[in-house]
């Protein structure tokens, strides 16, 4: 009763009260003259004293009165509450602004025309403008490309499907020319009949993050540079021993990524040559013949033709290579490139038809990396000088290449390669031009068999 009876009292003033209170004195008029009438039929004299000769008119006069003070209470209610709905309007809307000023994040309104109505002070700091310099002026004007969409775009999208756009990315720039990278959202806003009237949003400085993050990318780019000239100095090593000082490696790695990159076109590889598969293989297809640190330099330098024993001490290399490969991965969490390296040191001489070795492998049971490497190094071979043979023409070692399709190699590495030759032959004049003219072809080669005069083919 005492809670009802307060929430009463919060909604009538004291003016409301005092109206019905009149009201209530009517109503014991109304019946007192009623009682008056019933119980004396003649006339009683205090009663006109009180009421005058014309009592009569005084029910009318009464009732009038009523019905202007019923009216009168009824607008008087109506215009407390209108005040207080009015003063509620305003403690919220204080209370919002108040909230919106203290956020961190930029808050803006907009006009259709991307005019700016509205914003905070974290809008102010992120623009670099006081607030009475920012009204009405055209969002789109701080864009650091003035010819960037993303706003127009973001708006137009929120115009057409009448929903918020959570994020867009946009570089804005101050007067003293600072670029800012801010993340910002939108949302219709809309006026009392549900009218687009412009739009708002949340504005959010990712400046310093994204120095963070371009800085961890370049530190993470100089690694992958300094990881890739470290690697490309320890195959080196194993390469001085055997094929002198040019540039058999890097002809390899291109080779191999031209491959992959062509073969990645093909509907059976799309899931399987990826980005990441073709950087790995560029990375790795180096370490093919890491192995051969391990063999003597009795049979590895040996100038003559090998013994059938010397040929079997030559093909552990691939062993020794993949072994050390995998030694060096357990070390390592995750997957890295050397996954790859690993595949193409032990299977490089895997023959499609399954005479290879070490393993004896046949067709796709071969890895598709040393697939690819089968084939970059054997043009390799035959297109460079060796001591026991010239250097092939480009023409020639295609030719080589195409009649072993099927045998020696993958058929669709070959179909691959066939489709770029042109590339292959512009890397391989490309990078003997970067040799010395007395390095290309002057170390002595450690083949593991001597090839057919009409091949030019080595077993290693």
């Amino acid at each position: 009763m005492d809670a009802a009876r307060k929430r009463w009292f919060s909604r009538v003033n004291m003016a409301d009260s005092m109206v019905l209170t009149a009201v209530f004195l009517s109503a014991a008029y109304w019946a007192l003259e009623a009682l008056i009438n019933l119980f004396s039929p003649g006339e009683i004299s205090f009663y006109r004293e009180i009421f005058g000769p014309n009592a009569g008119t005084m029910g009318m006069r009464v009732i009038v009165l009523c019905l202007f003070l019923i009216f009168g209470s009824h607008v008087q209610f109506t215009i407390n509450n209108r005040k207080r709905a009015e003063q509620a309007l305003r403690e919220s809307e204080e209370k919002y602004r108040t909230i919106l000023e203290s956020i961190e994040e930029g808050y803006y309104e907009v006009g259709l025309d991307g005019r700016l109505r509205f914003v905070n002070d974290s809008t102010c700091r992120i623009l670099g403008r006081p607030r009475s310099d920012l009204r009405e002026l055209d969002l789109r004007r701080f864009l650091a490309d003035g010819d960037d969409p993303v706003v127009d775009d973001t708006f137009a999208e929120c115009r057409r499907t009448g929903r918020a756009v959570k994020a867009f990315d946009c570089e804005l720039r101050r007067d003293n020319g600072e670029v800012l990278y801010v993340e910002g959202s939108a949302s219709p806003l809309r006026g009392r009949g549900g009218e687009l009237t412009g739009f708002r949003g949340m504005l959010r400085d990712r400046t310093e993050r994204k120095r963070l993050e371009m800085d961890l990318l370049d530190s993470n780019r100089k690694l992958q540079h300094a990881r890739a000239a470290t690697i490309l100095g320890l195959a080196k090593l194993a390469e001085y021993r055997d094929e002198g000082t040019g540039t058999h490696l890097e002809r390899i790695r291109e080779y191999a990524r031209l491959l992959a990159e062509e073969l990645g076109r093909l509907p059976a590889y799309r899931q399987t040559i990826d980005q990441r598969f073709i950087d790995d293989i560029y990375q790795s297809a180096i370490l093919h013949d890491i192995g051969k640190v391990g063999i003597p330099d009795a049979v590895l330098l040996k100038p003559g033709e090998l013994t059938s024993e010397e040929f079997e001490v030559i093909k552990r290399h691939t062993v020794f290579g993949g072994d050390a490969i995998t030694s060096i991965q357990s070390q390592i969490e995750g997957r890295t490139f050397l996954n790859l390296g690993r595949e193409i040191a032990y299977n490089h001489h895997e023959k499609w038809d399954g005479s290879g070795y070490p393993g004896g492998l046949k067709a796709t049971a071969i890895p598709l990396a040393a697939r690819i490497v089968a084939v970059a190094d054997v043009y390799d071979a035959l297109t460079t000088k060796r001591f026991y043979k010239e250097a092939f023409s480009h023409e020639k070692a295609r030719g080589i290449i195409r009649d072993l399709k099927g045998s020696h190699f993958d058929p669709e590495v070959v179909e691959a390669f066939l489709a770029l030759e042109d590339e292959f032959n512009r890397v391989r004049e490309e990078k003997l031009g970067q040799e010395r003219p007395d390095a290309a072809g002057t170390g002595p080669t450690r083949d593991a068999k001597r090839p057919p005069a009409a091949l030019g083919l080595s077993g290693a």
